[in-house]
């Protein structure tokens, strides 16, 4: 059943318009399937301060601390076993709706099938294929089915869960978001995917689609400057962003552009190319954000082109425009052993980690064979798959003390209300605040005024000998010293 592009772009818009909207509003049962459930007054900061390394102005006996992330016992999560998943699971997104409560899997794959020639991307010959996006869904986001959707290629594959099928050389990185800022119910859920159109040279990039339920796809015509590999990110106050590459020389590195409409977009700006710190051989291959404890972080992926592997770094941004790579430039995720479904590298999960109980999952795609074996179609038998590590609820980077030691943060303007530290320490740990500029400490707030705190505690309240909120400090730019013995803190927060 082969579509030219024309037929897609009908039959797409065709099948968005014919659909019933859906009122979208929070479902009855959400609780029911774990998601956190409204917190009281207390839960909600005012404002909070991760300590990344780019929130650190002095310190002494102190180090950037970072947790790796854990990858669960039970990966691989979902593999490949359909005949139209013949290469297995490449670039997707997992989302935990916030409509129904379910995780949504849109994951590209390909099947042999020739379009229309063939060309040369990225030093692969594409066109050899169909590059398809499926859907999975799950409960849980450990038990995965595919609904016998029948989108596309219903007479090859019956009960098949393709939802997007536009004929291509090639199709990379399906990231999709879900969209509850989007007052059109049609444009619910958003798309960014590389495509290489067979016919229409205007449609090669980073093409932008739209859709009332994540399944009917239709091309908004937008297609930005990008080569494949992109990611697509909307932050807390809804504006989109999107994560490009493009080459620096032979490199692969990442772009970024923003649009606060989804129909006009930036010009492309450079977020990373190699530096002195690098060398020939590296590339940056995609990159993602996300919002934790009130700081913009995202997972930068590296592809070595000496080992031929891929890991993850950990960057942070203060505006969601610059974007810095970590110090130590710490690996978070990296390539299993010899043999393992993630040995020749893990990829990025297009789509932010998820909150479930006290961690967070992040799913992301893995290989078995390193990148050129995979590029080339030498597959082993192990396809590439979906699986998820985790972490502790906000607690992924921040800073330690080593023996006697404390770290000051960079000056903010301080929203008042109580002051509590998410750390862990056996020892006495304290709070000051202090003025900007050269830090003396505000009176009644001294190091000598708090009241010590110990153990592992998320949401310890700071109190001082007379003060027991910064109430009065409210509109003024304030720094917090943490001092601690052989401390390990990763945020404080203003609320309640």
């Amino acid at each position: 059943m082969n579509q030219t592009r024309r037929h897609f772009l009908h039959t797409a818009t065709v099948l968005a318009t014919a659909l019933p909207l859906t009122q979208f509003g929070p479902p009855a049962a959400a609780a029911a399937v774990g998601r956190p459930a409204p917190a009281g007054p207390g839960a909600a900061p005012r404002r909070e301060i991760l300590f990344t390394p780019g929130c650190i102005a002095q310190r002494q006996h102190s180090a950037d601390r970072f947790e790796p992330l854990c990858k669960s016992p039970l990966n691989p999560v979902f593999t490949a076993e359909m005949p139209w998943e013949h290469s297995g699971f490449g670039w997707g997104s997992v989302l935990r709706s916030r409509l129904d409560g379910k995780f949504k899997y849109f994951y590209g794959t390909e099947f042999p099938g020739v379009v229309a020639g063939a060309v040369l991307i990225d030093n692969s010959l594409q066109g050899k294929k169909h590059c398809v996006v499926c859907y999975a869904e799950s409960d849980d986001g450990l038990h995965w089915r595919r609904p016998a959707l029948n989108l596309h290629f219903a007479e090859k594959f019956p009960g098949n869960n393709i939802i997007v099928h536009w004929p291509a050389y090639f199709n990379d990185s399906a990231s999709v978001i879900e969209d509850l800022a989007e007052r059109d119910p049609a444009r619910r859920y958003k798309m960014l995917m590389y495509h290489h159109d067979v016919q229409d040279p205007d449609q090669r990039g980073g093409c932008l689609l739209v859709s009332p339920d994540g399944l009917r796809w239709t091309p908004t015509g937008t297609v930005l400057p990008s080569q494949d590999a992109e990611s697509l990110w909307q932050d807390p106050a809804g504006r989109y962003y999107a994560f490009l590459k493009d080459r620096a020389g032979d490199n692969r590195s990442r772009m970024l552009v923003h649009s606060d409409d989804f129909e006009t977009w930036s010009d492309p700006q450079w977020l990373f190319t190699p530096d002195h710190g690098d060398h020939a051989g590296t590339n940056f291959y995609n990159q993602t954000a996300f919002t934790l404890a009130g700081r913009t972080l995202g997972f930068l992926n590296l592809f070595d082109l000496t080992t031929q592997t891929t890991w993850i770094e950990l960057v942070e941004s203060g505006d969601n425009l610059a974007w810095h790579r970590m110090p130590s430039r710490p690996r978070l995720l990296a390539p299993g052993a010899p043999g393992t479904y993630d040995a020749g590298g893990t990829y990025l999960g297009l789509a932010p980690p998820i909150l479930v109980g006290d961690d967070y999952r992040y799913y992301y795609y893995a290989s078995a064979d390193r990148h050129d074996d995979a590029a080339a179609g030498r597959l082993a038998a192990m396809k590439p798959s979906l699986a998820f590590a985790t972490f502790p609820r906000d607690r992924l980077v921040g800073q330690q003390t080593e023996g006697d030691g404390f770290f000051t943060t960079l000056p903010f303007r301080c929203p008042g209300g109580k002051l509590f530290l998410n750390f862990i320490s056996a020892e006495p740990v304290t709070v000051s605040i202090l003025r900007a500029g050269y830090g003396v400490e505000y009176a009644g707030y001294a190091q000598a005024d708090c009241l010590p705190c110990t153990g592992d505690q998320s949401r310890a309240a700071i109190t001082w000998k007379t003060k027991t909120s910064l109430d009065e400090l409210a509109g003024r730019n304030i720094r917090l010293r943490i001092q601690g013995r052989n401390l390990v803190a990763y945020s404080a927060a203003f609320g309640l």
